[in-house]
């Protein structure tokens, strides 16, 4: 099965002048940090920025197409709970968090660890959290006034 990522090593053999040093890649930890504090969104968009960097292009469209609507449906979910009904924000947060991190350690995982292998950076945790903040600022944006007209 031919490798569909890009490797520094593959770069080379094509000729590129790309190396493991030109890009950065999240961590599996950043992405859960991202999604933690910025929503699934968040955690989608680190994931399509892996995606993109590994020269995946659909796989980084689909990322964030998906994570945009689990990120809708997240809310639309939360909205249609009755106000007096208690439920705790860990509810949603965690499994959240879960699938993002499990789905990044299965299509990222190894593509991460050889860039790694390769002389490749990493982004910071900190870089992730920073991101996640700007995603939840536009995400916020987005929903409140909508929630607002629910409510």
């Amino acid at each position: 099965m031919e490798d569909i990522y890009k490797t520094p090593e593959s770069s080379l053999e094509n000729g590129s002048k790309e190396s493991a040093h030109d890009y950065q890649l999240f961590k599996i930890s950043g992405i859960g940090i991202a999604t933690f504090f910025g929503s699934l969104l968040a955690g989608g968009f680190l994931l399509a920025r892996n995606f993109k960097n590994l020269g995946n292009e659909a796989a980084a469209k689909k990322a964030l197409i998906y994570s945009a609507i689990a990120t809708v449906a997240v809310f639309a979910i939360a909205l249609l709970i009755p106000e007096d009904v208690n439920i705790p924000n860990l509810v949603f947060t965690i499994p959240q968090i879960i699938v993002i991190v499990q789905i990044a350690k299965q299509q990222q995982g190894n593509a991460i660890a050889r860039h790694v292998e390769a002389g490749g950076q990493l982004a910071s945790d900190w870089k992730a959290f920073g991101i996640s903040l700007l995603v939840l600022l536009v995400v916020m944006a987005i929903f409140v006034p909508v929630a607002m007209l629910f409510v």
